[in-house]
Parts: structure tokens; sequence; C-alpha cells
């Protein structure tokens, strides 16, 4: 090995804990270590949020804390066959039908009502306290419409008028200010299907607080065409029925898998973008360093007013690799610092060397 060459190898190693070290290599090693450094370096610590998009689910918000969304589930699809409803996907839409006839009645407001706001099927929790008292609450409500998605979420869409009708505490009733003003009220959990995805959002028992709902965004491109309505009331030998705990958890597993595939597309989408948002930030976050060092060398009587731009940028690149690891490690054992961890660290490592190694006041003791 060149005497050279084993030099450069002997400062890159150093420089991951030594500032004099960082320094020597962005002056004295060739230009392309620090380009490699600079991309390399800043990519680590993304490696954390692409595990963790990559492992994000569809399903994951009827995973834990459904507050019986599950038997809601098992329920209506049993009561939308007896009913006559009749759910298909094909060709990346799904398509509903009443009684052989397809619904396309959602933008038409008949007597005052939008009828896409009317649930097509609801699951009521009856339940008895101490003294005996049984009390209704509506649980979940499903919903149909074949409008876009667009105007499903947008600021004045379905979600926003489904979230906005409420039901007594205590009832299977829909509140009326006129009638029962004062009264206490709450929020059904509902699933809203329509022609280009699907919806769902949990909501607390007898209160207005949602626990956990799907990702918006999730459309039918990965589900096979089918009849949705027999695949998600069929358990393989099992005879449906909705108070067997052993139906209900099938159908929770049916449900699962088609939340699952409605997310592979946003799933995708959100893996890139946000891996390509964060990797965007720290290579700016970079030149950044790069810029702040250059600024504060600017004194007159600072010794290291030569250091022009193109050599702080490299300091900056030579000294990212170890807050980088530990920025990727803090990501692994504390989710919640995946983003924000190697921005704090690496900018601790900049001001670290700047106050120590370019600041002249220090340079002089």
């Amino acid at each position: 090995m060149k005497e050279k060459t084993k030099k450069t190898f002997i400062t890159f190693f150093s420089s991951l804990i030594k500032n004099e070290s960082a320094i020597e290599g962005a002056k004295t090693a060739p230009w392309w270590i620090a380009i490699v450094l600079f991309f390399v370096g800043n990519f680590i610590p993304i490696i954390p949020i692409m595990v963790q998009a990559s492992q994000t689910y569809g399903a994951s918000f009827i995973s834990s804390n459904t507050y019986g969304y599950e038997q809601g589930l098992a329920k209506v699809g049993l009561d939308l066959q007896a009913d006559g409803y009749e759910l298909t996907v094909k060709s990346n839409r799904l398509i509903a039908k009443k009684d052989g006839e397809e619904i396309k009645n959602t933008w038409v407001e008949e007597d005052g009502i939008i009828p896409d706001l009317v649930p097509i099927a609801h699951y009521t929790a009856v339940t008895e306290n101490s003294d005996g008292v049984i009390s209704e609450r509506r649980a979940l409500n499903v919903f149909y419409s074949d409008r876009p998605y667009s105007d499903i979420f947008s600021k004045k869409g379905l979600i926003t008028k489904i979230e906005a009708t409420r039901y007594l505490v205590g009832f299977d009733i829909v509140y009326n200010s006129e009638e029962h003003d004062g009264l206490a009220t709450h929020l059904p959990s509902y699933l809203v299907l329509y022609k280009d995805g699907i919806y769902g959002r949990i909501f607390k028992p007898n209160t207005a607080t949602a626990s956990s709902g799907s990702y918006q965004g999730c459309d039918w491109k990965h589900t096979a065409d089918c009849d949705l309505l027999e695949r998600i009331t069929t358990v393989e030998n099992i005879t449906p029925n909705e108070r067997d705990i052993y139906y209900v958890d099938g159908i929770h597993q049916k449900w699962k898998a088609v939340f699952n595939e409605s997310y592979l597309n946003r799933k995708v989408e959100s893996f890139w973008f946000q891996s390509g948002l964060y990797y965007g930030i720290y290579l700016v976050l970079g030149v950044f360093m790069g810029l702040m060092m250059f600024l504060l060398t600017r004194g007159k009587y600072n010794p290291n007013r030569n250091l022009n731009f193109w050599i702080t940028c490299k300091i900056s690149a030579w000294i990212c690799l170890s807050p980088a690891v530990l920025g990727m490690i803090l990501g692994f054992v504390w989710s919640a610092a995946a983003g924000i961890g190697y921005i704090v660290l690496i900018g601790l490592r900049t001001m670290w060397l700047s106050m120590r190694q370019l600041n002249p006041t220090a340079q002089q003791r």
C-alpha cells in the first residue's frame, strides 16, 4: 500500500472522532472522497426511515384497540348480503348494486337528503349495565359512494359531512338540536366504500374522539377482480354467524387483507416520498453546514479565512459519517427520532468543530 493511501485511510478513520483529521482530510485527500462521504454519509440516517416505511401496513388501524370494529364488520357484511347488495371489484373499481341495479344516485339530493350520507348498513352495539338497563349505541356505519377521491376527502367532502353527523350517547338516534339540545353525543366508527378506494375510522365508544383510521388514498389496484362481499363474509369451514368468535376473527383477517392490498400503491409512494424528502433535506443540510463554517471563518483576524467554500463543504462531508451512523442507530432504537436525530447530531458536531478548531480565540490558547 502506498504511503499516501495509507495516510488517507488513517485520516479517514480518525476523522470519525477527531475534527483535526476531518479538516486535514478535506484539505489533502482526493476530492472524490469527500463527494462519496457526502452522498453515503447523508444516506445512512435515512435507512431507519426506509425500514419503517416498508413495514407499514394498511391494516394497522384494525390491528389493536378496535373497540369492537371487527364485530361490526362481520355483522354488516351479512346484513348487506341479506339486503340484496352486491359489491364487486372489477378493473380497479368497486361497483355496488342493490337488487341487481348499480347504485349511481350519490350526486342527487332527494328530499333534502344526500343518498351517500345514508348508511347502507350499520351495526348497533347493545349493552346492559349493572342495574339491568339496556342501551343501544350506533357503533359502526357503512357508506357507499360513487364519488371520486377528490370529493370524498375535500374540505367539504363526504368524510367531513359524515363526521358532522352525531348520535345520542346511549341511543341509536341521530342528534337533533331542536329535540335533543344539551344531550351528550358521540360519533360512530365508520367505513366508506367508494368506487376508487376504501377508508375507515374508529372512534372511542360514546365519544367524538378518533382512536385510529386507515390511510387516505387506498385504492383497488392490487385487489384482484372478485365478489368483494362474498370474500368478506366467507370463512372456510365456519358457518356465518356474527356471534361466533371464530367467524368474527376470520372476517377480521379477511378485512385486514383487503386493507393491506388497498394500501400497496400508497405504501410505495410513501416509501419513495419520505426517503427522497429526508435525503434531500440531509444533502441541503450538508451544504448549509459547509456554508456556516465558511461564514464563521470570514473574520479579518481569523487564521482560517483562507478556507474557501469548497473546502468547508468538504469538511462538512468528512464530519458527517459518525453523526450519520449514530443517527441511524438512534432511529432504530427510538423510531420517533428517525428523522430529526441526524439533524441534531450533525449540528452538534459542526458546532463543536467550529468552536474548537475554527475559532481563532480557541486556537490562540
